[in-house]
């Protein structure tokens, strides 16, 4: 189904805090996230105009919760997304700002040939604020939608809490 990949796509784009040069502008958040087991509450509203949605879904929130053990490494990396799945790499982080315990980013996708991400590309503009039992994000998200249909815009809300360690293997 569609919105499963724009769901998911749009998962990545939230959790994931990939590096994208050497000068890693996430790097100051590194002090801000620890490892251990977190739930993660998403809420993503896709509008009235996402195509294809079945009855009933086009214009209501979608929510989705689940668990994800952050490991060191993965916040070593830059990335702390569900799985370690990382940003697509057709996607690049512009216009970082870190203020206090919140920063704001815009992640451009250029457009996929490879499905690996969105075929008319994508901007999504994100806001965090850490806290110490995790953090919150807001993103709105905008693409050309489908050839002849309506431009897509998505807003997702996430709550990140943080659980305590990791579960043994």
């Amino acid at each position: 189904m569609k919105s499963r990949a724009l769901f998911a796509l749009a998962g990545a784009a939230c959790l994931s805090l990939s590096a994208v040069a050497a000068d890693n502008p996430f790097e100051a958040l590194k002090s801000k996230m620890k490892p251990g087991l977190y739930t993660y509450d998403m809420e993503m509203d896709m509008g009235a105009g996402m195509p294809k949605m079945p009855p009933g879904m086009a214009g209501n929130p979608m929510k989705h919760t689940f668990q994800h053990c952050v490991t060191p490494e993965d916040i070593h990396r830059g990335e702390v997304g569900k799985g370690g799945r990382g940003m697509p790499e057709n996607c690049e982080i512009k216009d970082f700002k870190a203020s206090g315990n919140s920063v704001d980013y815009t992640t451009v996708c250029k457009p996929s040939t490879d499905g690996k991400g969105p075929p008319g590309g994508m901007q999504a503009h994100s806001h965090m604020t850490f806290n110490d039992g995790g953090y919150v994000m807001n993103m709105e998200m905008d693409g050309p939608g489908r050839p002849g249909g309506p431009p897509m815009h998505m807003k997702q809300h996430m709550v990140a809490k943080y659980l305590g360690d990791c579960p043994p293997k």
